[in-house]
């Protein structure tokens, strides 16, 4: 790929700028942090838009949008994304492509731009939102994925790619956990909405990616929608949204929560238990979110078909890492078992202004060693 010097030059020393500051508080009351801000800003707040050399062909279904959404797990595993999505019967030719946990220059996925380099190899328009600037090598296994690289831009956004041209890129601030996420993950910056225009001749429409923030309540997390339906009000034509809503259902960073987790997946039923996790928008402790999004006119069950995007992997979850130190066979065996019951559906269409549509699941891409931690789902729109 060929980098911006002038982005790189500023990624680089910002995070030199930050890195040194253990707390969010202690960066804030630094006496750079007033030259900082600004910048950090300017730096997040810039969409990057990508046009292929050529037009891409017609639509294979001219009456209808075919779309893709994907949680890239960074683009980690760049190469099996790439070639699922130019050849997996279920993805190949898409006419708008979502994707969420997008790398630009970090070195557990190899230092690509990932959107961009996405968007080259499958001729489409695109756009990138950055949503943190990070300042570590990752969590979980991206350090043995780095290994001794360092990374050069250090961002980590989300994309969406078209085959018509997009417009009037804007990016729209979620409320955030940054505390935490600055102090635990180590990247500074904030969970973001991104809502361009797509210049389809003659029947143009919105389109909007989101990805809602996973350590924190079901109530924050509507608050984080009702920011992004609330940037959507006004507009007119038909809306396609698409992300990983994070919609496990659970109310996590308070003191209680982990035990209220454990519980959940050890004593529920496990028919309640799978109607809990493939239904958040239903039920009891359903996900307040889709009741941001009902409010605002949109969709989503015509788009789902109520099978898992995500297993869980409780070696990722802070609440339960200290158990993992364990060597009880009976703790692991009822971790092993607790986790195969943790299946997720985080991934989500969500439409607003069309008269049909269908979605489903691609299973068979996501999990331990292939090529995201998510499954990709599908969803036409029509009207």
């Amino acid at each position: 790929m060929t980098r911006d010097t002038a982005l790189l030059e500023e990624c680089r020393a910002l995070v030199e700028a930050i890195r040194p500051y253990p707390t969010l508080e202690t960066l804030h009351a630094s006496p750079g942090w007033p030259a900082l801000e600004p910048r950090i800003r300017r730096l997040l707040n810039t969409p990057r838009l990508f046009a292929p050399p050529a037009e891409p062909v017609a639509p294979a279904l001219p009456g209808a949008i075919r779309a893709v959404h994907w949680n890239l797990e960074h683009g980690n595993r760049y190469e099996m994304i790439e070639r699922a999505l130019l050849e997996h019967s279920e993805l190949r030719g898409a006419d708008l492509v979502f994707l969420n946990e997008t790398d630009l220059g970090m070195a557990r996925s190899g230092n690509r731009d990932i959107v961009s380099e996405l968007a080259r190899a499958l001729g489409l328009h695109g756009v990138f939102a950055p949503l943190f600037l990070e300042t570590s090598s990752g969590r979980d296994d991206d350090g043995t994925l780095a290994g001794t690289a360092e990374n050069q831009e250090a961002l980590f956004g989300l994309g969406i790619l078209s085959r018509w041209p997009v417009a009037g890129a804007r990016i729209v601030e979620l409320p955030s956990p940054e505390r935490f996420q600055f102090e635990v993950e180590r990247m500074v910056g904030r969970h973001v909405g991104l809502i361009v225009t797509v210049e389809r001749p003659g029947a143009p429409f919105v389109a909007a990616a989101a990805h809602l923030e996973v350590h924190r309540s079901r109530a924050h997390r509507a608050a984080q929608m009702h920011a992004v339906v609330a940037a959507l009000r006004d507009e007119t034509l038909p809306v396609i949204l698409a992300g990983d809503f994070n919609s496990h259902t659970f109310d996590r960073g308070r003191v209680r929560a982990p035990l209220m987790g454990a519980g959940a997946l050890l004593l529920t039923p496990g028919w309640s238990l799978r109607r809990r996790l493939l239904h958040p928008d239903q039920g009891p402790l359903h996900e307040l979110l889709f009741d941001e999004l009902r409010r605002a006119g949109f969709e989503w069950a015509p788009y789902v078909d109520r099978r898992p995007t995500l297993q869980l992997r409780l070696d990722r979850l802070l609440e339960a890492r200290p158990l993992f130190g364990s060597r009880h066979r009976l703790v692991r065996r009822v971790l092993g078992w607790a986790e195969e019951r943790g299946k997720l559906r985080l991934d989500w269409f969500a439409g607003r202004g069309w008269e049909s549509g269908r979605g489903f699941t691609v299973p068979g891409l996501d999990g331990i060693g292939r090529a995201s931690d998510h499954a990709p789902i599908v969803a036409e729109f029509r009207g």
